[in-house]
């Protein structure tokens, strides 16, 4: 019969009996350019699939096929010899089960840790009522009252603040948003696909970020932590412009002291769910305010912030003529720190991505200027991070000939 025959007969693929021809295992003979498959090659077959359901892996189905060609053994050395060979495998199956027994039981211990870790994790994190002294209406400037709310342990889960002008401001979910994002809201999505989407996420923007690109982003988060003298941080207030999902946030996240009040402020609130579910898995709570805010209506006192760490700028800077950081200069107090990060361009191709009429807000001596003019003083400053390659779907789009620096500050506000 022909191979098709032969494979279809014995329930197997084509592809599957080349294999087998190839290794040996299967000879027939090849009349007119074709191969004939007879008895032989069928009972060759049925010793296959019989040993390899006893275990036999290919290549000892093949040792077994030559010492049997090349033995012709009598029946009483056939049955030695299998017995034999069905013995040694016995004893191998034996070892590994016990060995997988001993996994499977390390396995369903960790298991167990991991799951008991996680009842005790996933606490969900709220806005804590000690910082509600902070809020205040940017439309009257007068402190925001709790008109509705769900507290647990201290915190405002969901509920409704109110000021003197009655302009509306919304938590939920942990998250306080302005009267101009209430309508995302209805974004808001179950915790446990929202970290579902962050694995997704992660595994996506490494695979589509140039590596190149990944690492000059963690060299800068690397060097702003380095830098920061946390101890300092005690019973202050910092407040971050444009969190993200979290990436400076979560590798500083164990340094910031428990008494530091950190307002993390963003206006994508699927940004804002995805770090907030993030850092309701860890061990650790700080006081984390979440602000779902344009940068310029965030409902926080003025002169009440001691630490400011800008890296909303850039983005804010893609569709403004105006750069952000003198419009925010009243949230902070006279002496205050600054902790920014700035993309420039040294040179922009004719269609670059950043409109003519913004180019200014990303030149390196403006971003300079505008931080002097502001007054403050530099502790440590670096702008040697570069990178000249598209960097991927998830980052700015550069052109050929356009290179980028990231522009690191830390510094001193003089009162």
């Amino acid at each position: 019969m022909k191979i098709g025959q032969f494979a279809k007969q014995n329930e197997i693929s084509i592809d599957t009996v080349r294999h087998y021809m190839d290794l040996g295992l299967i000879a027939p003979e090849k009349k007119t350019g074709q191969y004939q498959f007879d008895e032989k090659c069928n009972k060759e077959m049925k010793d296959i699939i019989y040993l390899k359901d006893l275990g036999f892996t290919l290549q000892e189905i093949k040792t077994i096929f030559q010492y049997k060609r090349l033995g012709k053994l009598s029946a009483l050395q056939n049955n030695q010899y299998y017995k034999k060979l069905f013995e040694e495998k016995f004893n191998e199956v034996e070892q590994k089960i016990n060995e997988y027994q001993t996994i499977r039981g390390n396995l369903q211990t960790e298991i167990s840790k991991l799951q008991a870790s996680e009842s005790q994790n996933n606490k969900q994190m709220g806005i804590h009522l000690s910082v509600l002294s902070l809020l205040e209406c940017k439309e009257c400037h007068t402190s925001l009252n709790i008109v509705s709310g769900d507290i647990q342990h201290n915190q405002i889960l969901d509920g409704e603040l109110q000021c003197r002008c009655e302009e509306q401001y919304l938590i939920k979910d942990g998250i306080l948003f302005t009267s101009d994002t209430i309508k995302q809201t209805n974004q808001l999505e179950e915790q446990t696909k929202v970290i579902d989407d962050f694995s997704y996420f992660l595994s996506d923007y490494i695979k589509e970020t140039d590596e190149q690109f990944i690492d000059n982003v963690f060299k800068s988060i690397d060097w702003i932590h380095n830098r920061i003298d946390f101890e300092k941080l005690e019973n202050k207030t910092l407040l971050h412009l444009g969190t993200g999902i979290g990436m400076a946030l979560r590798q500083i996240y164990e340094s910031v002291p428990q008494s530091c009040i950190y307002i993390a402020v963003d206006h994508d609130i699927k940004r804002h769910q995805l770090l907030k579910s993030i850092l309701e898995t860890y061990n650790i709570r700080k006081k984390v305010l979440f602000i779902c805010s344009d940068f310029l209506n965030i409902p926080i006192k003025n002169n009440s912030v001691d630490y400011l760490m800008d890296t909303g700028s850039s983005e804010y800077s893609l569709c403004n003529v105006k750069f952000l950081l003198p419009q925010i200069q009243h949230y902070v107090k006279q002496d205050s720190y600054l902790i920014g990060g700035y993309l420039y361009f040294n040179n922009f191709h004719t269609n670059s991505f950043i409109e003519e009429a913004y180019r200014k807000n990303f030149q390196l001596e403006q971003i300079k200027r505008n931080i002097k003019e502001l007054d403050y003083e530099t502790i440590a400053d670096t702008s040697h991070i570069q990178h000249n390659r598209y960097p991927g779907k998830y980052e700015i789009k550069l052109f050929e000939g356009e290179e980028t620096y990231n522009y690191l500050f830390i510094g001193k506000r003089l009162g």
